[in-house]
């Protein structure tokens, strides 16, 4: 008798334990999918987009910085991915909203360097396609100057839910060697360093940034 009540006792014990260890890991499995959070994103009108430059004069490629104070912009739908929600921007910049915190130098780039352009009273661009994820990649454009459309490659990184584009343009890429040189004609002596010569460059920086509207559950 006593070797048979040993027996059940080990069988009766392991039933329990594996029965117990069972419950423990069907828990610990379904926790992480209850707490997991999703979250949607679009682009914010109300936030607007923000679209900064950087130009260079001098031999010694001095800085010069502004802005556009208008940007118009449409996008689509509401997406998980922040390349889905670049993907369906437009967008069109009035170039008389060109600020430097000058007038004076405002109305020279406007008048001697987008209008010697041909139709660039508007700066016309829309996203062609966007690469990587919801930290970090790049973004190509369709940008027309000059009545010349080209493809421009941004950088992109992502705070939270503010999105920063950067990168430079070329404008003689847009045919626009003229309106350079006219701009460094009326600009002159301003335009002249140390060496005595008067230089307006050709190359640009951008830094284009904008809040999306971000929901999660």
């Amino acid at each position: 008798m006593k070797k048979l009540i040993l027996p059940i006792a080990v069988f009766t014990a392991f039933i329990i334990t594996s029965c117990g260890g069972e419950e423990n890991v069907k828990t610990t499995s379904a926790t992480p999918e209850n707490t997991q959070e999703i979250c949607f994103y679009s682009y914010d009108a109300s936030a607007g987009t923000q679209v900064r430059w950087t130009a260079f004069k001098t031999s010694d490629k001095v800085a010069v910085g502004g802005q556009f104070d208008q940007v118009n912009v449409i996008a689509g739908e509401k997406s998980t991915k922040i390349t889905d929600v670049l993907e369906t921007i437009k967008f069109n910049i009035p170039t008389s909203s060109t600020n430097t915190a000058n007038k004076d130098r405002d109305a020279k780039i406007v008048a001697s360097f987008f209008n010697a352009m041909d139709a660039t009273d508007l700066i016309l661009g829309q996203v062609k396609s966007a690469e990587g994820d919801n930290t970090n990649g790049t973004c190509t454009f369709y940008l027309t100057l000059n009545n010349v459309e080209k493809e421009v490659v941004l950088n992109y990184t992502v705070e939270d839910a503010t999105v920063k584009l950067t990168g430079e343009i070329d404008m003689v890429d847009f045919g626009a060697e003229a309106a350079v040189a006219s701009l460094n004609e009326i600009c002159g002596a301003l335009h002249t360093g140390a060496d005595g010569v008067s230089k307006t460059w050709s190359v640009v920086e951008l830094v284009i940034e904008t809040t999306l509207k971000k929901a999660c559950h």
